[in-house]
């Protein structure tokens, strides 16, 4: 058989396909249009400015949010909601808008006001963005009944900041202001934008209400003859708009005149005469098992006091000490509205409550007082679930767990949080060739079993003072225990014992960081098989380093930042960093014994690593583009030749390059045509990986009870060993050969978001290159060929699994 011919035939076939279905819909997306209607086929939007700005591009992602009147939606360039909106014309024509399908889409017939209505609201914008003579041209361009929009903008020059002068109506505030004059947003030579001046108003008015003034708004700031509520009749010319606001400076940079604006501000009391009055904090009194109002009034409640606050309760649900330690609204001191966020934060961080409830009251025990009553209600203590994953790395295996954990929420009536859970799965490899029926080509590879635990205290337990940290950001002290087994059929077993104490704090609401002070790891290999050894272990120094017994102490810390939350709907970052180190403590240990005549002598594992995780989130709309650079570096030294295998970096599976099957890479350029190589997991000292995905929505099913999203993606990167090793040519990290070791692979994912709990994800991917391939720097796009099975079977991988990549 020709298989060229067959291939080009089915090329043919499938473009063929593409074009009928492309003219079909070309057709049908008209039907029910009237001569005289137009459907709206594309926006498009170009921004000009005068000289570079920062931010251009979000600016011109906001102006396409802006046009009023956008397109159907288009999957693979095909309107498939409209589509089928036509195939059900009569059905659904008459109905309102809220009562159609979400899987359907009434054509978008272009309408010229909706046009006008876009230019205004970009005018708008760019006007609050610091661009005052925006000009926007609208070009319409009509081809095959469907409406092209492009709207042509000129946005001129943008203004920036000169001065800011500050009218004060109250001496002490004037200080308070002046005093954190560094921190404002307005600092001179900053691009002028609208939303600087709410910003500095919101900055502004936490700071006063952070120092007492807590009837202090911000209606309280106004920046009369601002640019806010500039009058139109202080224009003077077309060039110098504002009276006393906008000025010149002749700065002949790039032969340019720059555009300044000085800013006005004003406060003031407005409408309560007591904004500029100092409270303090009164009687706070805390309802741990708040069941009505009635509690209000009920003699029969039991009474406590810890320092000036009251405690009132049925019975003691947790400890009062416990509640007193997360309260920041101290009697006697000045009101603070930061002060108010940290208790409902803290308290809710419990995690033992339903959402606390603070109420205030003006002056109850006295004049310019605010008191306090705090209601909180128990939430369910214990807690059950079960977890069950299956995955699999390629068409030819296939792994699932299981997992039990049980939660509670306050062991000990201390809001401490216990964990246990219970987990167990199997791997298994498919082979055609093995048995006679399906359930025998499966053959069982690895089982892994383990139960663990954690108590996380919400408190700080140290030999040393807590006075170390700030009293809103006191860690967490978390101390963890497990043992796991890894039982690889026919090769080896594996235990892993080990324990850890945590200090866990925040330091603010974007930044966490993590220190154990110290960490155990013992493992105990009990079997090894004589088949294990002969083959692979005797054969591979690396391989019998890594696998064989071995005790870890040590300790690590890792920072955290993560904005996601701040920046909700908008592009974000997370970027996590750690250090890890074992065997310094015992190292000296082992000196001091060989100092004494070798009275003790211990075997253990030496070595540094340092981890790393960024990423960024951009996001367009509904669409987002997702990347993420990854990896680590483990540096084995002392009495360690490599890295215990608990601590080495593998790469393949479905949250790492997902062209290959986990812990099938590398290291480095290393390759072993031995099917029975397969058996061992390929692992290493150091680690390099970058992802990218384009995200975006499909379509929603079941009434929108699940979302269905698809992505585009590739990934890069590979392991290698930290020292060079004969019996893994070519796996040892070098810069001359970074560039042929990466591998990199292409995939399409399809994602179900299950009623926002659960993630079911389908990522199809194959590599395009291989660095144990040598031409062509391993690139192989030029060996692709998905009609032939057996290309198929070797490169293409399906995962699935829970959860996104990342």
């Amino acid at each position: 058989m020709n298989y060229k011919l067959l291939h080009n035939a089915k090329s043919v076939i499938i473009i063929l396909f593409l074009g009928i279905l492309l003219l079909a819909e070309s057709c049908n997306t008209f039907r029910h249009l009237g001569n005289d209607q137009f459907l709206l086929r594309k926006n498009s939007v170009i921004f000009n400015t005068q000289s570079k700005i920062t931010g251009k591009g979000e600016i011109k992602d906001n102006l396409n949010k802006l046009i009023a009147q956008k397109p159907n939606s288009r999957f693979l360039r095909v309107p498939v909601k409209l589509l089928l909106f036509n195939r059900h014309y009569y059905r659904l024509h008459n109905r309102a808008n809220d009562s159609l399908p979400a899987s359907v889409e009434r054509p978008v017939i272009f309408d010229t006001s909706l046009v006008m209505r876009s230019v205004r609201n970009m005018k708008d914008y760019l006007y609050t963005q610091g661009f005052f003579y925006a000009k926007i041209n609208e070009k319409l361009k009509i081809k095959h009944r469907k409406e092209y929009v492009t709207y042509n903008i000129t946005a001129g020059k943008n203004y920036k900041i000169n001065k800011v002068n500050y009218f004060i109506g109250d001496s002490v505030i004037a200080k308070l202001v002046r005093d954190h004059e560094e921190e404002s947003i307005l600092q001179k030579g900053l691009d002028f934008k609208y939303n600087m001046l709410v910003d500095e108003r919101s900055r502004i008015t936490a700071l006063l209400r952070n120092n007492g003034y807590y009837k202090f708004t911000q209606e309280n700031i106004n920046f009369y003859n601002g640019i806010d509520t500039v009058d139109k009749s202080q224009f003077q010319n077309a060039e110098s708009p504002f009276k006393g606001i906008v000025n010149y400076e002749s700065e002949h940079k790039n032969g340019h005149l720059q555009s300044t604006v000085d800013l006005d501000m004003y406060i003031q009391i407005v409408d309560d005469s007591e904004a500029f009055k100092k409270f303090r904090i009164g009687s706070v009194c805390i309802y741990p098992d708040f069941k009505s109002l009635a509690d209000l009034t009920d003699s029969a409640m039991n009474k406590d006091t810890i320092g000036s606050v009251c405690f009132r309760y049925h019975s003691k649900f947790v400890h009062n000490h416990v509640l007193y330690d997360h309260i920041y609204l101290d009697p006697g001191n000045v009101y603070s509205q930061a002060d108010y966020d940290k208790t409902i934060s803290k308290l809710t961080e419990l995690g033992i409550f339903q959402y606390p409830k603070i109420i205030p009251y003006e002056n109850r025990s006295g004049q310019d007082s605010i008191d306090y009553d705090i209601f909180l209600s128990k939430s369910k203590k214990h807690d059950l679930s079960t977890n069950y994953e299956l995955s699999t790395g390629s068409t030819y295996s296939l792994g699932n767990s299981l997992s039990f954990n049980f939660r509670d929420r306050n062991l000990l009536k201390g809001a401490n949080l216990l964990t246990i859970s219970v987990n167990g799965g199997l791997e298994t490899s498919y082979n055609d060739n093995t048995g006679k029926n399906i359930f025998e080509h499966f053959s069982l590879i690895t089982k892994y079993y383990g139960v663990n635990a954690s108590i996380d205290f919400p408190k700080f337990l140290a030999p040393v003072a807590s006075t170390l940290f700030d009293n809103s950001s006191l860690p967490h002290t978390i101390i963890e225990g497990g043992e796991n087994v890894m039982d690889r059929v026919g090769l080896f077993t594996l235990l892993n014992t080990s324990a850890k104490f945590t200090y866990s704090w925040h330091q603010s609401q974007n930044i966490i960081w993590t220190f154990s002070p110290a960490f155990v790891n013992i493992i105990h290999v009990p079997v090894e098989t004589p088949y294990f050894i002969d083959s692979f272990l005797d054969k591979n120094i690396y391989l019998k380093n890594s696998y064989k017994e071995n005790f870890i102490e040590g300790e690590n810390i890792s920072f955290t930042f993560d904005n996601m939350i701040k920046r909700r709907n908008r592009n974000y970052s997370f970027i996590k960093l750690s250090i890890e180190e074992a065997g310094g403590i015992l190292g000296g240990l082992n000196q001091l014994g060989a100092a004494l005549n070798d009275l003790y002598k211990i075997q253990y594992a030496q070595y540094t690593k340092f981890d790393f995780d960024a990423r960024h989130y951009f996001t367009f709309g509904h669409d987002m583009v997702a990347m993420r650079f990854y990896g680590g570096v483990g540096i084995p030294y002392g009495q360690s030749d490599a890295l215990p295998y608990i601590k080495q970096y593998f790469a393949g599976g479905p949250y790492s390059l997902r062209g290959w099957r986990i812990r099938t890479l590398g290291p480095g350029s290393y390759f072993d045509n031995n099917p029975n190589s397969s058996q061992v997991d390929l692992t290493g000292d150091i680690k390099l990986e970058y992802n990218a995905e384009y995200r975006f929505p499909i379509a929603p099913l079941y009434g929108d009870a699940i979302k269905m999203n698809g992505a585009f993606f590739m990934d890069a990167g590979n392991i290698w060993l930290a020292r060079s090793d004969p019996n893994n040519p070519g796996g040892n990290f070098t810069f001359n050969t970074l560039g042929q070791d990466i591998a990199a692979d292409i995939g399409v994912g399809t994602r179900f978001d299950i009623e926002s709990f659960l993630t079911l994800r389908i990522d199809v991917a194959m590599p395009v290159k291989k660095p144990y391939i040598l031409t062509n720097s391993g690139w192989v796009f030029d060996q692709i060929s998905p009609y032939d099975p057996t290309w198929r079977a070797n490169n293409i991988i399906f995962n699935i699994s829970i959860g996104y990549p990342f």
